[in-house]
């Protein structure tokens, strides 16, 4: 038994020394984790400001009835329309009545004017031989000229009641997304009713309600940053208002914003040009960890360490981006195969991918 013990031993023991030498290679063989690193600079970049934004639509209105009747149909919230497709339907029957009475008077007074044409012809003939008294030329020749207009007022009111009974149906004036509806099939609707809200989701802009004092350094086209969630990009400024808000000194900025996968309302940050263009401190853009509530870069330490840096952003300019925070120029950081790197891990250096492209 005493002999079985030490052979058990022997083989712990030889056992846990061939795992501590692997354990050894493989650190041995992985120093640390592999990056790609880039030094960060200065350069002279536009000073920003970063203001709140909200995603909207270009084109949204309430769209309302233009005919009085009950509600018939009409399109389901979140329904995706075209230009000219019918998204509600009003009880025309009434107008449909009144057009018939209105073609029956047409009829009547078509039959008076060509009774009178006639009697006028006749009329004449006979006045240029002195056979029937002028008067009497004279009122038939009034009672056709009034028959004539009434016909005439009755093709106009025809016209009309045409027309309102196409607007029974309630077109979209654009394409657009229904995102509000305001009444009910079977309710009474009165002419000027908001029946929905009708909403351009492909045409959107970035709204900012931004300080009057930077209206100087804004310019048409110009790219600003926007984020929101963990993404960042490049949006145009497209337009602004040229009159500010008196009561809290701001004016609208808009961005263009029709390729952005977002919804309207959705809520962004801006980062608007605030000053003259002044020396900055840039890291490539691929360097910026972004997180709902903080900004980071990973540099690298002496000790080859990765070390983490919460910064803010600025104006970008080509692929890299002005940061401010407890980094300077000359500084490593990483900006590439960092994505899983934890505070304090070791790293190696790999190939750089900022200078190549």
């Amino acid at each position: 038994m005493n002999k079985f013990y030490k052979y058990l031993s022997v083989m712990t023991l030889a056992s846990s020394l061939v795992v501590n030498v692997s354990v050894m290679a493989e650190e041995k063989e992985q120093p640390g984790q592999l990056v790609s690193v880039e030094k960060v600079k200065n350069e002279h970049v536009n000073p920003t400001l970063w203001l709140p934004g909200n995603v909207i639509s270009r084109v949204n209105a309430p769209i309302s009835a233009e005919q009085m009747g009950q509600l018939l149909w009409i399109e389901d919230v979140g329904s995706q329309v075209e230009k000219g497709q019918v998204i509600a339907r009003i009880d025309n029957r009434h107008l449909v009545l009144q057009m018939s009475r209105q073609q029956a008077q047409i009829k009547r007074y078509h039959a008076d004017v060509v009774y009178l044409t006639s009697q006028k012809k006749r009329m004449s003939a006979l006045s240029q031989k002195n056979n029937t008294a002028i008067s009497e030329l004279e009122r038939i020749t009034k009672d056709l000229a009034v028959a004539e207009s009434e016909v005439l007022a009755l093709s106009m009111q025809i016209k009309q009641t045409e027309l309102a009974i196409e607007k029974t149906a309630i077109v979209a004036p654009f394409t657009g997304n229904i995102s509000q509806r305001f009444a009910h099939v079977g309710e009474l609707i009165s002419v000027g009713r908001s029946l929905v809200q009708l909403v351009d989701t492909n045409h959107l802009d970035i709204m900012i309600a931004a300080p009057i004092s930077i209206a100087p350094f804004l310019q048409k086209d110009a790219k600003v940053l926007v984020k929101w969630q963990n993404k960042l990009v490049e949006l145009p400024v497209r337009t602004w208002s040229k009159v500010g808000v008196q009561s809290s000194r701001t004016f609208d900025v808009r961005l263009d914003a029709k390729d952005l996968t977002l919804l309207a309302g959705s809520a962004v940050t801006v980062s608007l040009p605030k000053e003259q263009v002044s020396k900055a401190t840039l890291v490539p853009r691929d360097a910026l960890v972004l997180r709902e509530k903080e900004t980071f870069v990973l540099t690298v330490d002496k000790e080859n360490n990765a070390k983490k840096v919460n910064v803010l952003v600025g104006q970008g300019s080509g692929g890299w981006i002005s940061v401010s925070g407890a980094i300077w120029a000359g500084d490593e950081v990483i900006v590439r195969g960092g994505e899983r790197l934890q505070e304090g891990q070791k790293i190696r250096r790999g190939e750089s991918l900022v200078a190549k492209r």
